[in-house]
């Protein structure tokens, strides 16, 4: 009977545990995400947009260990991959090869948001 009750302990702590880490990174996520789409990348202000892709960028260093609990590493990398191509191109004013990239990202980090939810494509 003690078995089946410490299973029974068990399981709700581990659900409860993937529950919240489901909620943060999702909330975490959508702050890296609208940080990102904040980013308007014209022509004429790629001065302005490379303190802003800096800045984002700095909110995802700063949760990525969290991240890295939990996430595929390959994910994590192609993220990071892609802050640091949009910031190359706003530093050589490349706005076109920016909004690329910009759009590229935030695919990543949509992605990385499906995948640490509840739901079959994070089982399998």
């Amino acid at each position: 009977m003690k078995v089946k009750i410490f299973a029974v302990i068990l399981m709700i702590i581990l659900l409860t545990a993937v529950f919240i880490n489901t909620f943060v990174i999702d909330k975490e996520i959508m702050k890296i995400t609208d940080a990102v789409k904040k980013i308007e990348i014209r022509s004429d202000n790629t001065d302005e947009c490379t303190v802003l892709a800096e800045d984002a960028f700095g909110l995802y260093q700063s949760r990525e260990v969290f991240f890295s609990l939990t996430v595929n590493h390959d994910d994590l990398t192609n993220i990071e991959d892609n802050f640091a191509e949009m910031i190359g191109s706003l530093r050589v004013k490349d706005s076109d090869g920016a909004s690329i990239v910009k759009n590229r990202l935030i695919h990543s980090l949509e992605h990385l948001k499906r995948l640490s939810g509840i739901n079959i494509d994070a089982i399998i």
